[in-house]
C-alpha cells in the first residue's frame, strides 16, 4: 500500500486535484481508497433513515450493508489508525488523501505555503495539463510509501521511520512494496513497526499453527491474508 496526500490551503484546488489523481490511478488498474480530512463535522447517513435513528439511539458502530457497505463510527480515529484498518480490510495499492498537511507523507502540495520535507511536487491545480497529471502520477508511483511506522529499509544510517519516509519522498531512496514486512501489527491501536527477521518469524509461526488445523473444512483452500486478534485478558 502507497499513500499520498493532496495538501494546500483553502481554495487552491485541493479536491479537483484529489480527484484526478485517483481517476488516473484507477485508469492504471491500481485499487485505490481515498480519505478527505475536514475540520467541519461530517456526517455519512442523512437523518430520518434507519442507521441514522440507531446512532441517534446510543449505538456507538453502525454499519450499513446494502448495494454498498459503510461503516459509521461515533468517535475520531487517528490517520494512522484509519490507514492500518484501510490495510487490513481493503490493502489497497494507493492511499489518496486530501489534507493532513502536517502527517509525515508524500505530499502533492497546490501552493508553496504548505511545502515540507514531505512534499514531493507543487502544482497549479487549476492549470495542470494533462501531460503534466500523468508525470506528477508517474512520480507519486516513485515516491510515494506505507504507513510511516511500517517502513524499514537495510541500508546505514536510515534507521528512524520519519527520516526513511522523507528519503523516499525525496527520492534519495526507492520504495519497493515487495521488500517490506509482510506482517501489520497495532497493539490497541498503535502500529508497531516490524523489522524484516521479526516479520517472517511471525509469518512463519502463524503459518506452521495453521498446518495443522483443518481450514479446507471451512472452505479454505489457498489464501493470501491472515488476520489474527488477540484478547490479552488481565486476571
Amino acid at each position: 500500500m502507497r499513500i499520498i496526500s493532496i495538501v494546500g490551503l483553502k481554495n487552491t484546488g485541493k479536491t479537483s486535484l484529489t480527484s484526478k489523481i485517483i481517476k488516473e490511478l484507477t485508469n492504471r488498474e491500481f485499487k485505490v481508497a481515498s480519505i478527505k480530512h475536514s475540520h467541519h463535522q461530517m456526517e455519512m447517513d442523512h437523518e430520518g433513515t434507519d442507521t441514522y435513528k440507531q446512532m441517534e439511539s446510543g449505538s456507538d458502530f453502525v454499519v450499513g450493508i446494502g448495494g454498498r457497505t459503510y461503516f459509521n463510527i461515533n468517535e475520531r480515529l487517528d490517520l494512522e489508525r484509519i490507514l492500518f484498518l484501510i490495510k487490513l480490510i481493503e490493502n489497497p495499492d494507493f492511499v489518496v488523501i486530501e489534507g493532513f498537511k502536517s502527517y509525515p507523507y508524500a505530499k502533492i502540495a497546490t501552493c508553496k505555503e504548505v511545502e515540507d520535507e514531505y512534499t514531493i511536487k507543487t502544482v497549479n491545480s487549476f492549470e495542470i495539463t494533462d501531460e503534466e497529471l500523468l508525470d506528477l502520477v508517474d512520480l507519486i508511483e516513485e515516491r510515494s510509501y506505507d504507513i510511516l511506522d511500517t517502513l524499514f529499509v537495510s541500508d546505514c544510517g536510515y534507521n528512524d521511520a520519519s527520516i526513511i519516509g522523507q528519503a523516499f519522498a525525496q527520492g534519495k531512496l526507492d520504495y519497493n512494496p515487495d521488500t517490506q514486512a509482510e506482517v501489520n501489527l497495532a497493539i490497541d491501536g498503535i502500529n508497531i513497526g516490524l523489522n524484516k527477521f521479526v516479520s517472517n518469524y511471525i509469518k512463519q509461526t502463524v503459518l506452521g499453527i495453521l498446518n495443522p488445523l483443518k481450514i479446507k473444512e471451512y472452505g479454505v483452500e489457498d489464501f493470501e491474508n491472515i488476520d489474527l486478534t488477540i484478547k490479552n485478558k488481565k486476571d
